[in-house]
């Protein structure tokens, strides 16, 4: 699977990785990744973390996007590239429901993809995926704690959204 994903898309550059430009049937495939890698780190109402990476074609899609976006420059640790790999499943959940409804939204860039700022504004615009994110305690509630910056992926995650939601209120 991953040598045919490699032919039909990573092989047409980043472009071909936003959520947008993808095929029903590759946006059905990521989707049941991205929801595997969701599921994998994020349990709703429980706040668990693990350090699951996913799948390798998700993981070659947050690499593809990383090759020619803003930070290509930059060497990204484990946990980086686990906040990279979540914000993009959560970008290709983004794009099922646009497909799914007649939900409007901004369609991602090469330049924004792998962007906390733009889940955050999602959230804000679209309670139910807000609401969604603070369940699966990707996105809890602005009140809680502050969580020490020295903490994990998953805790720095959350203080970054934490603060840009703040930062929209």
């Amino acid at each position: 699977m991953l040598s045919r994903f490699s032919n039909e898309v990573l092989s047409h550059g980043s472009k071909a990785v936003l959520p947008q430009n993808l095929s029903n049937f590759w946006l059905r495939k990521l989707q049941k990744l991205s929801d595997d890698f969701l599921d994998n780190n994020f349990a709703v109402d429980q706040c668990t973390e693990t350090l699951d990476m996913g799948d390798p074609i998700l993981t070659a899609c947050v690499h593809e996007a990383i090759r020619t976006g803003k930070d290509s420059h930059l060497d990204f640790s484990a946990g980086q590239l686990a906040e990279k790999a979540t914000i993009y499943a959560l970008s290709v959940t983004m794009e099922t429901i646009r497909r799914e409804s007649d939900m409007k939204m901004t369609q991602p860039t090469v330049e924004n993809l792998l962007s906390i700022n733009r889940i955050v504004q999602f959230g804000k615009v679209n309670p139910k995926f807000g609401k969604f994110l603070e369940k699966a305690c990707i996105a809890p509630e602005v009140q809680e704690k502050e969580i020490p910056a020295e903490g994990s992926w998953f805790q720095r995650l959350k203080k970054k959204l934490r603060s840009r939601m703040a930062a929209l209120n």
